[in-house]
């Protein structure tokens, strides 16, 4: 008789940000978020003491999935980020560093719970109404007649992202083909309501990055015992396409947990090879060309198709499905494809299969050298075309290389300056809670820019436009490559006092920004940063079941 163990209470801590083993947790992670921030960010190598797959990685959806966290608040703030990066796929380090930092800094500067919520809603509300308005000097509009805004996205998208190990050349020809693919997936000559189409994304191991490429339609494993010649036979297309997602394998085990009647002297597995075969031949019948399942189809039937010069792709998987629907227009009861061809990529052998009329569905392939490059570099791909189609919704990019940071910083300190004793009463906040809020989330959004340097080197902030620089004699732009640098133009080191001043626009000039964040993804972080920061602030207990 097993016995009977007497439940254990709930563990109920109260004030948890009063509690220094918290903090000093919370710190750990704002350092590990903040060391694998940026181009030059350090990697994370994450195993279990057990041994098992070694992760390496400097992505905050790879790290924060990876890393298991037995403290409440800390599983909070991991769970927020990894929500927004898996809607925005982009800006979730940012949003890490920014939203421990506020906390942070409402500790440090022992602020009221009720003024630092204020204050920082009032803030975040004036960065909104700052990055939305058409006097914002941290914004750049996305133009889509030509590549060069997607491209330069992707681009600062793969070279934040140090683990894909990538050279200049390779950074450029990915990130060109980022841009392809997000092109493809665009329906042309469509009506009413569009759907973006499907980019599908294959790896090869071993082979060099150049040998990536992007593909219109969609490449599967060769069907067994296809050869050239056999598409040759067919001639030319569109051919028609039926296709399953049931298994066609003749088990009676594939009808499931049910209870079956058989009459004395039936073979029920015959029985269904008959019926397969009889579709085997409607399918002959009605001259389709393609014939693909999901799952397994039945040796016998897959003989019989093949022999009337049928192309059989069996175990396609649900991942390919959606895709191949897509390229297939429905016409009747069957599919089109406009042909068939083989492609060589890498070590493997591949079958492509064009789509019919205007079908937005490609395959990236991309190659790397080892399988760790690889999966990070599959990751980092399959995010930058998800932050490519939220510019067609927003069609802006925000500066990168930490110049959004500091501009946002500046204005915000500005803007104090000449509304501060009307705001602070406005809030029913006393003026000098609104002054260290204040500094509070101006210092936190430096810090996330600080968090860009990791070779020791001294970060600067311009005294006239407000960007980031670096202290370095071969750096001649500021962080975003927009500003050049100028033997009159005053910068000081960006953790120090300086006087507040309104920051410039850079107007009527043919200098383009280097680096690029997703308007869409960075403004969701600020603000779900601050609404996280606000509510743990506020979180007077955490109740844990230890059961």
């Amino acid at each position: 008789m097993a016995r009977i163990c007497k439940k254990k209470p709930a563990v109920c801590t109260d004030e948890p940000l009063s509690n220094s083993n918290v903090c000093q947790k919370m710190a750990l992670l704002r350092s590990i978020l903040s060391t694998a921030y940026g181009p030059t960010g350090r990697l994370k190598q994450i195993h279990n003491n057990v041994g098992g797959h070694v992760l390496t990685t400097s992505t905050s959806t790879a790290l924060l999935k990876q890393v298991d966290m037995s403290e409440p608040l800390l599983k909070m703030i991991s769970t927020a980020v990894q929500h927004h990066t898996a809607r925005y796929s982009d800006s979730g380090l940012f949003m890490g560093i920014f939203m421990l930092r506020l906390i942070e800094n409402a500790q440090k500067y022992n602020l009221r719970t009720v003024a630092a919520a204020k204050v920082y809603k009032h803030f975040v509300e004036e960065c909104n109404t700052y990055l939305k308005g058409d006097s914002c000097g941290c914004k750049v509009p996305v133009d889509f007649t030509s590549c060069d805004s997607l491209i330069a996205l992707a681009c600062s998208m793969i070279t934040s992202k140090p683990a894909c190990m990538l050279n200049s050349k390779e950074t450029q020809h990915i990130s060109s083909l980022i841009a392809q693919a997000f092109l493809y997936s665009i329906p042309c000559n469509s009506s009413g309501v569009t759907c973006f189409g499907k980019t599908v994304t294959i790896g090869i191991e071993g082979q060099s990055v150049s040998d990536s490429s992007v593909f219109p339609g969609l490449l599967v494993d060769v069907p067994e015992m296809l050869q050239i010649v056999d598409l040759k036979r067919l001639g030319s297309g569109p051919y028609k396409v039926v296709v399953f997602n049931v298994s066609l394998s003749g088990d009676i085990s594939e009808i499931g947990d049910v209870a079956l009647e058989i009459h004395r002297g039936v073979d029920p597995e015959h029985d269904l090879l008959q019926q397969l075969l009889k579709l085997g031949e409607q399918v002959v019948k009605d001259k389709v060309r393609l014939f693909a399942c999901q799952k397994v189809v039945h040796p016998i039937l897959q003989h019989y198709l093949r022999k009337h010069e049928v192309v059989v792709i069996e175990r396609l998987g649900l991942a390919l499905m959606e895709p191949f629907v897509q390229i297939s227009v429905p016409a009747e009861a069957y599919g089109i494809v406009k042909g068939f061809c083989f492609q060589s990529c890498g070590s493997r052998e591949l079958l492509q299969l064009l789509p019919s009329k205007d079908a937005a569905v490609s395959t990236m392939v991309l190659c790397h050298r080892n399988e760790t490059m690889l999966e990070e570099l599959k990751l980092t791909c399959q995010r930058a075309e998800h932050v490519l189609r939220l510019t067609l919704r927003e069609p802006y990019a925000l500066l990168g290389g930490g110049c959004t940071e500091t501009i946002l910083a500046t204005h915000i300190k500005h803007m104090n300056q000449s509304k501060g004793a009307t705001t602070s009463a406005a809030l029913c906040v006393s003026q000098s809670e609104f002054l260290m809020a204040a500094e509070a989330f101006c210092n936190s959004l430096q810090s996330v820019a600080l968090s860009l340097e990791h070779d020791g080197q001294v970060c600067l902030i311009d005294l006239t436009y407000g960007h980031r620089w670096v202290q370095d004699i071969f750096f001649k732009t500021c962080g975003c490559g927009l500003v050049e640098d100028r033997s009159n133009l005053e910068k000081t080191p960006l953790n120090t006092a300086y006087h507040t001043f309104s920051p410039v626009s850079l107007e009527n000039t043919d200098s383009h920004p280097r680096i690029l964040d997703s308007f869409s993804a960075k403004l969701n972080a600020l603000n779900v940063a601050v609404e996280m920061a606000n509510f743990v602030l506020d979180l007077k207990y955490v109740i844990k079941d230890i059961n």
